[in-house]
């Protein structure tokens, strides 16, 4: 009683969530790449002035894939470095969110799997800050002796 029962994730957790959201920022940027005009903008809403979502997917796509590196590197990288990619990963969420917050008025898949990207990139960038603390459990043959 009274122990802290504190769920530790590991790196295959953080991991997993950044390829998931790897793969629907990919699959969203496939989807933009391939729709009209018309199409793009009853799917994707109206674009930021002065940036298309393609181009915002794309650096969103990089930026995650750059956390997801820092949390397999761990231990050689700054503290600096991981805080700027996480906090760069933050705002990149932020710039393609006003696509998943279509699913708030019309639901399409592109809004869909933008959400899916965003929540992947935020585990994700939590994950790079958190990859130097960040232990595999041990093997239950360990656990048990």
């Amino acid at each position: 009683m009274g122990e802290t029962t504190a769920v530790r994730h590991t790196k295959k957790f953080y991991l997993a969530h950044g390829a998931v959201g790897e793969s629907a920022l990919a699959a969203t940027l496939w989807i933009w790449a391939v729709s009209d005009g018309a199409t793009r903008e009853d799917q994707f809403g109206p674009e930021i002035p002065g940036a298309s979502w393609g181009a915002l997917l794309v650096a969103a796509i990089v930026v995650a894939a750059v956390a997801g590196g820092l949390i397999v590197l761990t231990r050689p990288v700054p503290r600096v470095m991981r805080w700027a990619v996480a906090l760069t990963a933050a705002i990149s969420a932020g710039t393609v969110s006003p696509i998943a917050m279509l699913l708030l008025i019309r639901p399409s898949l592109p809004a869909l799997l933008v959400a899916a990207g965003v929540l992947g990139m935020g585990v994700s960038a939590v994950g790079a800050v958190r990859a130097p603390t960040l232990r595999e459990p041990a093997s239950g043959a360990r656990q048990a002796a």
